[in-house]
């Protein structure tokens, strides 16, 4: 899609060119000189509501930020009507063609209606799945993404501003990526969230997700031991920051009754064709997040990645249809200012404040209450004895509610420490708060590493061993490892709660007027 490297060179170039020195750019957009940093070396891309100010910062058009390549200049010839093209690819997630000179040759038409097939748009000998026609055009309303797949066409609006699919009924996302667990993105609210907004262009990576929303700082805990404690959004609401930070209109929908529908279903149904994916909870399986890639018979059917398909997929790895109705909906709405990178991450802290602190909400214990009683639950042996009748599976149970949680506090409290590393300048003290959350990152690590070990190792004793169905080793059950493991919870609850009066300084000092 888009080069990261050449768009990079290229506004580095052109900085130059103005006199410009990299913190007197950044100054003057009122970012961070680290964000021009990335820009320029290719790493990332300046968000989409920033380019008309680069652009006459920089005195060039925004095309010509995107566009850097020589003999590949953007279309023009709608120019005069408010069109403008600045990209074009067809193929699929295994390849992608540059096409931007058949779209400047079939420009020279004039067409109101461009069909996507193989031969407007000849695709490689080798593929065999079904392939995209991906435009990325500039209008008065900023910049715009559509995609259609092979098979179908894309019209024109009565002015020629717009481009939008003719065939309502179907609509796929190329090249959208696996989710999965133990890759580095295990909340799976924020890795649902990473993929929909890197497809659309806005090249945020997982520990920033992590730490602009606050889920970074979450812990949730239930009595009962259930997995969906470890959902980011069980109790509390960490869309709000995330989608103040990264200048989107949160448009949430929640449990919506049968009759709600339809009018939602339009609203998916809308923002796929705009080239926005959706994210959902329970779309397959079980209820974790996953991303709503495309339809089809006009939204009846829903095609959607989640964190439980890489068992289900073909050798394509094509999309599964979604099983279920989801029951929290989050879209991406339109575009607005953002706050700089100092306020967001002054806002991440306020959020790492309330959530340690926050009341206990529809039966999640949160922050260092849910520490609390975590790290009480493995100690009291009532709950662990296998002899008690009927507890073999509620014990099962619960050692997997706590895998899981571990896991899960693992990755958010790393992505604490990288969040709160990649922004330590901007606040005089967060340095201090990464380090702390850099020391019970690594601790927590170290203790899943020694029950890996323990699972693996010889001499278990039988009363201790819960198998898989493969017939390893899944669980042990052990009072010395609870004991353990429940006074790491306690130090790095009472850790936390000296992070959270630094923060709260570091806060009272920065408060802005």
């Amino acid at each position: 899609m888009l080069d990261h490297i050449k768009i990079g060179n290229q506004l580095a170039y052109l900085r130059k060119e103005k006199g410009l020195t990299g913190e007197k750019f950044a100054e003057a957009l009122d970012v961070s000189p680290q964000a021009v940093s990335k820009w320029e070396n290719g790493k990332c891309l300046p968000e989409t509501a920033l380019l008309p100010q680069i652009a006459e910062l920089l005195g060039v058009s925004a095309d010509i930020l995107l566009n850097p390549v020589e003999g590949n200049a953007p279309l023009k010839s709608n120019e005069a009507q408010g069109l403008r093209f600045l990209g074009a690819w067809f193929g699929n997630g295994q390849s992608q063609r540059d096409v931007m000179h058949k779209m400047r040759h079939y420009d020279y038409f004039h067409w109101d209606e461009i069909r996507v097939n193989h031969e407007t748009f000849p695709s490689s000998p080798g593929a065999d799945g079904t392939e995209s026609l991906t435009l990325i055009f500039l209008n008065q309303t900023g910049i715009h993404a559509v995609v259609c797949p092979e098979g179908e066409s894309l019209c024109y609006s009565d002015d020629r501003t717009e481009l939008f699919l003719k065939n309502n009924a179907r609509c796929i996302l190329p090249g959208i990526p696996l989710l999965e667990w133990e890759k580095g993105m295990d909340c799976c609210w924020a890795g649902a969230a990473v993929l929909a907004l890197q497809y659309m262009g806005e090249p945020y990576t997982y520990e920033q997700i992590m730490g602009l929303s606050g889920a970074c700082y979450r812990l949730n805990f239930a009595n009962v031991w259930d997995w969906s404690a470890t959902d980011a959004l069980v109790a509390f609401d960490y869309v709000t920051p995330l989608m103040n930070a990264i200048g989107y209109k949160n448009v949430f929908c929640e449990r919506l009754e049968k009759n709600e529908r339809p009018a939602e279903r339009q609203r998916i149904v809308d923002d796929l064709r705009r080239g926005r994916p959706v994210i959902a909870i329970n779309l397959r399986i079980a209820a974790e997040w996953g991303v709503i890639t495309g339809y089809a018979d006009s939204g009846k059917t829903f095609y959607c990645r989640t964190y439980f398909d890489k068992d289900y997929l073909n050798e394509n790895k094509d999309y599964l249809e979604a099983d279920n109705w989801p029951f929290l909906i989050q879209h991406f709405g339109e575009k607005k200012e953002k706050p700089n990178d100092k306020e967001n991450l002054k806002a991440s802290l306020e959020t790492f404040i309330a959530s340690f602190n926050a009341p206990c909400e529809r039966g999640y214990f949160q922050g260092k209450e849910a520490y609390t009683l975590w790290a009480l639950g493995l100690c009291n042996e009532k709950l662990w004895r296998k002899s008690l009748k009927n507890k073999k599976e509620e014990i099962r149970r619960r050692l997997g509610v706590n895998e899981s949680m571990l896991m899960n506090l693992i990755d958010a409290r790393h992505s604490a420490a990288v969040y709160l590393r990649e922004n330590a300048a901007l606040l005089p003290g967060a340095d201090g708060l990464a380090a702390g959350f850099e020391e019970i990152y690594g601790r927590l690590r170290d203790f899943r590493e020694k029950l890996r070990n323990y699972e693996n190792g010889h001499n278990v004793p039988p009363d201790e061993i819960y198998l898989c169905d493969e017939g390893k080793i899944r669980f042990i059950n052990n009072s010395g490892l609870r004991n353990e493991e429940s006074d790491l919870l306690e130090w790095a609850m009472k850790k936390e709660a000296g992070l959270v009066s630094l923060a709260s300084k570091i806060v009272k000092i920065n408060s802005i007027d």
